[in-house]
């Protein structure tokens, strides 16, 4: 069947002790991961951050909040920056772009969030 894959699972026994039969079945190919294809892609980003998985965390993380938007406070700055980090990792294919785009995140908020509790 044209964009079916056939997967065979193992049984195998849960912690309580039942017992999974192996079964087989068909699927929904979903491509390679972070190939989705053109007419399957769904997000419009608004704004081109220069963001990449092949850089450091510092110019990562430079790339995004210099992407923010220009009259803004620096608490606000962050929050957008960590927007812009999650909205990519919530629509990637690539497990390792969306660990680092959730790492990146996590930074702003954090940073954002100490902001708040300082007197």
């Amino acid at each position: 069947m044209k964009g079916q894959i056939h997967v065979h699972r193992k049984g195998f026994t849960r912690k309580d002790g039942t017992y999974v039969p192996p079964t087989d079945y068909l699927t929904k190919d979903k491509g390679a991961p972070g190939k989705t294809p053109p007419s399957k892609q769904w997000a419009t980003f608004k704004t081109h951050t220069g963001w990449s998985k092949h850089d450091s965390a510092a110019i990562r993380r430079k790339h995004l909040y210099s992407a923010t938007a220009p009259g803004l406070s620096r608490h606000e700055k962050l929050i957008q920056a960590g927007r812009f980090a999650q909205e990519l990792a919530n629509v990637t294919t690539d497990s390792e772009t969306k660990k680092l785009a959730n790492e990146d995140a996590h930074y702003f908020f954090n940073k954002a969030k100490e902001m708040e509790l300082k007197p």
